[in-house]
């Protein structure tokens, strides 16, 4: 997780990644502009971003986050290298957990405007506020729920109100009780009780309508774009299964997800050491001390080949894309092409 900071000169920087922030934090909830208007991080890494339209959210953000006495402040479009796969699949299964534990979340209105000189106490802007974008996106949905602080402002950045004192609003207008905006655990509401909060929202990827529900359900899934929404949620209600079963038994997942023995595969004369599955994982070659490689089906465990002739150890087994040649490289500097047919 990294975090922004507003300095003297009305520059941001940004914090090294750092697993779990020591000091409090503001984060930033909106909904996202068009594909060239959000900051990004790598806008931040080389200075540039400045004429995009997400900038005054930044602004925004550290200004108010100021204002409240705090140094830092999250914002979803610049914080995360997005390159980084593997960096954008923790942040989706963090994000829930780090919107709980900011110190406040600031809802910012893009679609919702108050006159400076209005009372805002009079709510002339609540027309707006009801059909206002921000309650169609599905990451919105635990940005609003998570954290205990949520504040609403407008496009210009008038305070319309917290979680707190809209929550009768909040309720008519996304269906979740108040009690669950009150901080009640969620754990207390059905599995499709949950997922029936996002049923009126979006997402711009279609996976991302499960990803979004990871926080709300308290399960983790690895993030995979391209499998298509039915998929994701295919996987997100097996992860709810495997967590109900590990609530109700008491069973720790990993334990009920051990494999059942297959096979045990015996013949080589000492140890083996290596051992490699063809790419269409119909063989399985071992490699041994005893200076041969035996090829298995993986399927019966029946022995297939035997192979032999190096004078010495082998320190790779390696099978072509087709799974018809094996490659067994040795100690004594040669290397033996095998027709696994043949």
């Amino acid at each position: 997780m990294r975090l922004l900071k507003l300095e003297a000169n009305g520059e941001f920087s940004l914090t090294n990644d750092i697993t779990q922030p020591t000091t409090p934090y503001a984060i930033l909830s909106h909904t996202w502009g068009g594909d060239n208007e959000e900051v990004t991080f790598e806008d931040l890494m080389d200075g540039s971003g400045k004429t995009k339209n997400g900038y005054r959210k930044l602004q925004f953000c550290g200004q108010q986050a100021a204002r409240d006495g705090l140094q830092y402040f999250w914002v979803d479009t610049c914080c995360i290298n997005k390159s980084r796969d593997s960096e954008l699949s923790e942040a989706i299964n963090s994000m829930f957990r780090w919107y709980r534990e900011a110190a406040i979340c600031y809802v910012y209105l893009a679609d919702v405007w108050t006159k400076d000189t209005t009372d805002p106490s009079l709510k002339p802007w609540e027309a707006a506020f009801k059909k206002s974008r921000w309650f169609t996106r599905g990451w919105t949905l635990q940005e609003l729920i998570a954290p205990p602080l949520v504040e609403f402002f407008s496009l210009n950045g008038n305070r319309l109100g917290d979680k707190k004192s809209l929550e009768v609003l909040l309720y008519q207008i996304t269906g979740i009780p108040v009690l669950a905006l009150r901080g009640k655990p969620l754990s207390d509401f059905s599995f499709d009780v949950r997922v029936s909060w996002a049923r009126n929202r979006d997402t711009k990827r279609e996976e991302d309508l499960s990803y979004s529900l990871l926080g709300i359900l308290d399960i983790s899934i690895p993030v995979i774009y391209g499998e298509g929404k039915k998929n994701a949620f295919r996987r997100l209600k097996r992860e709810w299964k495997y967590y109900i079963d590990e609530r109700s038994q008491g069973t720790p997942r990993y334990v009920k997800r051990l494999c059942a023995l297959q096979q045990t595969l015996k013949g080589h004369s000492d140890k083996v050491y290596l051992v490699a599955f063809s790419p269409d994982s119909r063989l399985l070659a071992s490699a041994s001390n005893d200076q041969t490689v035996r090829l298995w089906d993986a399927a019966t465990g029946a022995l297939q080949q035997r192979f032999k002739g190096h004078r010495d150890i082998f320190c790779l087994v390696s099978f072509s894309p087709n799974s018809r040649l094996l490659a067994l490289a040795s100690v004594d500097k040669t290397v033996q092409l095998w027709d696994v047919a043949t």
